[in-house]
């Protein structure tokens, strides 16, 4: 069921790439036999397009909410703001940094001062996976950061992120930070 609704719901390349050649195969067909039945027959997959792309257009899915609320974050962070991530961090949510827990307050705290301290240029969100559960979901997720700041003069880190979302009142919010990988160059 969840491989149909990412192929109608989120990712219809193939739904699309079989309709283009079932129109090859009754174009071929009509060709040979040149029957207004089987002319007619011809916009049967544009139209079958039409419809998966208004479905695809029209459902939202909770995995693009999730990838979705990630690049907000990501967007913020660019801009040197934590609006959205004081949004989509949940109140209780909990973490691991340097081997000690840390909450919603001090992961924002922490945030702030690496964006002041190195001065992010860019992220970048190369690969997310996302697994929807009901109203849980995990994320794994690789982001590349440019950094500018002048005290370790600019580079890259390369953060990859497990996090664990909750649906709470029609939104999603991060409730865990399993763990986070960083490997910077300067």
């Amino acid at each position: 069921m969840e491989s149909l609704r990412t192929t109608f719901f989120e990712d219809p390349l193939y739904v699309y790439v079989a309709l283009g050649f079932l129109e090859l195969v009754l174009a071929a067909v009509w060709w040979e036999r040149r029957s207004r039945r089987w002319r007619l027959s011809l916009l049967a997959p544009p139209l079958l397009a039409a419809i998966v792309f208004a479905v695809e257009a029209a459902v939202v899915t909770d995995r693009e909410l999730i990838v979705a609320a990630a690049r907000e974050i990501a967007r913020d962070v660019e801009h040197g703001r934590t609006d959205a991530a004081e949004k989509y961090l949940d109140d209780t949510f909990t973490g691991r940094y340097e081997g000690r827990e840390i909450d919603k307050e001090q992961a924002l705290a922490l945030l702030r001062a690496g964006m002041k301290l190195f001065g992010v240029s860019s992220v970048g969100l190369r690969k997310m996976e996302v697994q929807v559960s009901g109203s849980s979901a995990t994320m794994h997720a690789v982001s590349l950061v440019t950094i500018r700041g002048a005290a370790l003069g600019g580079g890259t880190a390369s953060l990859v992120w497990d996090l664990v979302w909750i649906k709470r009142g029609g939104q999603w919010q991060i409730i865990e930070l399993v763990q986070v990988q960083q490997k910077v160059e300067f």
